[in-house]
């Protein structure tokens, strides 16, 4: 009875000995002292947005608000005749030119003055009256600086005035001195004129109006292609303009929207849009050179295939021990990349690998490194398979964990290149840009995929057609 006892105990012992340990570590535990990749910020840049006013625009709003009858009195004194009756109407239409920053334009006005003067002769006496009209443009020029507050300010000069139709006098023999009148109206109706030009150019040229519909429409994701889904999003920051400057009937100036620019394949990027516009900065001139964050990725999916297609089966041999691969899966957590493996063999079970997704600019690729076991791992291995837990499968399956981009990379480029090209994204704003070169500017994981942020730098234009 007791030899078959010990018998029976020493089977089970050689059972057991033959048995492969096994774990299940129930998921990954993160050890505290590990150093987490460095979150990649995005690179913001500048939307060159061109901005080109008609000076019609102008003179259509100044020659409405401008009454048609601008001053009239009937008790001007000239020389020494006194209570000369006058009036003055707006002649033609205000015309603008502008030379630089300089806005140059003439006020065109119709002058009636009427005269009374006493004849006596042989103790008779009766008044007579002479009447005289005339055309006169009064000169102006005001230079146009734009504010940090929007507003456009004028500095407004006369430079003196012309008549356009000599002095016509109805009654000839008495010599009306029309100089002093012309003198008296410019002087009285300077500021006046100036204060009307000046709001119908703040009315007109109001650039925060102009842009506010545009602020608001470029944070609403654009759609460059249709298959695969590829949006481009624009998240603005802050505004600068030039000032305003021009040629002959055109006013132009160049404003910057400082942004970030990304794409993003998939589904419509989610955006809380900002209505409101900064105060504006105006530097002398603005950057044209643009990055747009262009995200190239490797869904885990598609990760845990390729790692699949290479490891399944695969065995690895540590002396007498060999444990051979059933199944990979890669995921993202916290921050870091979870490769989670099944063996059997010398080991049965799950063990959780830990690394940092890192690119690789000579071969463009992807790669995770300093690869560790989580906690749970670690602790699982020192107990049932310590010869494991040194390194063994570590080394093994580093060279396997490389994920290459480069085709991915260039297929972005051509497509967003494409895209940009005079595309239309509104009814009269159309965008426009190229792009000249590539770079890494981080590596980073999502919730869905190992993210390669490339930085294609180039120029991008907001074009405004009337």
């Amino acid at each position: 009875m007791r030899v078959v006892m010990a018998m029976a105990a020493l089977c089970c012992t050689l059972l057991f000995m033959c048995t492969p340990p096994s774990v299940s570590t129930g998921g990954p535990a993160l050890p505290s002292n590990r150093v987490q990749s460095q979150p990649f910020e995005p690179v913001p840049s500048i939307i060159n947005v061109p901005i080109e006013i008609r000076t019609t625009a102008l003179e259509q709003i100044i020659n409405e608000q401008m009454p048609q009858l601008l001053f009239e009195t009937d008790t001007m004194t000239v020389g020494a005749m006194k209570n000369v009756k006058v009036k003055v109407w707006k002649g033609d239409s205000i015309k603008f030119s502008l030379n630089g920053d300089e806005l140059q334009y003439g006020v065109p006005l119709k002058i009636w003055m009427q005269f009374s003067f006493t004849v006596g002769a042989l103790g008779l006496s009766h008044t007579e009256y002479q009447e005289v009209e005339a055309g006169i443009s009064l000169r102006f020029s005001s230079r146009l600086v734009i504010k940090n507050d929007w507003k456009v300010v004028t500095m407004t000069k006369s430079d003196g005035y012309e008549w356009t139709t000599e002095p016509v006098v109805k009654v000839r023999f008495v010599s009306i001195p029309v100089k002093p009148v012309a003198d008296f109206i410019l002087s009285r109706n300077y500021e006046k004129f100036g204060e009307l030009v000046d709001k119908g150019i703040n009315s007109s040229l109001d650039i925060k109006k102009i842009l506010h519909p545009l602020w608001v429409q470029i944070q609403q994701p654009i759609r460059l292609s249709e298959y695969p889904p590829l949006w481009l999003k624009l998240t603005p920051q802050s505004v600068s303009m030039t000032q305003l400057e021009g040629d002959g009937r055109m006013i132009r100036s160049s404003v910057g929207i400082t942004s970030v620019a990304e794409t993003n394949f998939g589904e419509e990027p989610k955006v809380t849009v900002v209505d409101s516009i900064p105060a504006l900065s105006v530097p002398g001139t603005i950057d044209s050179s643009f990055v747009l964050n262009l995200y190239s990725e490797i869904t885990y999916e598609s990760a845990s295939e390729l790692m699949r297609s290479l490891l399944l089966g695969r065995s690895f041999k540590a002396g007498r021990r060999e444990v051979i691969i059933q199944d990979v899966t890669l995921y993202g957590m916290e921050g870091y990349v979870i490769v989670s493996l099944d063996f059997t063999g010398s080991f049965k079970g799950k063990v959780y690998v830990i690394g940092r997704a890192v690119y690789d600019t000579a071969t463009t690729t992807i790669s995770i490194e300093d690869l560790d076991f989580d906690v749970s791992t670690k602790n699982a291995l020192h107990n049932t398979a310590d010869w494991l837990f040194h390194g063994v499968i570590l080394e093994k399956i580093q060279p396997f964990l490389r994920f290459p981009l480069r085709e991915k990379m260039l297929e972005s480029q051509l497509m967003v290149q494409k895209m940009l090209c005079n595309s239309r994204i509104s009814k009269n704003v159309y965008v426009n840009g190229y792009i000249d070169s590539l770079s890494i500017g981080g590596v980073r994981t999502t919730d869905r995929a190992l993210q390669a942020v490339v930085l294609a730098r180039g120029s991008l234009n907001l074009n405004i057609h009337e």
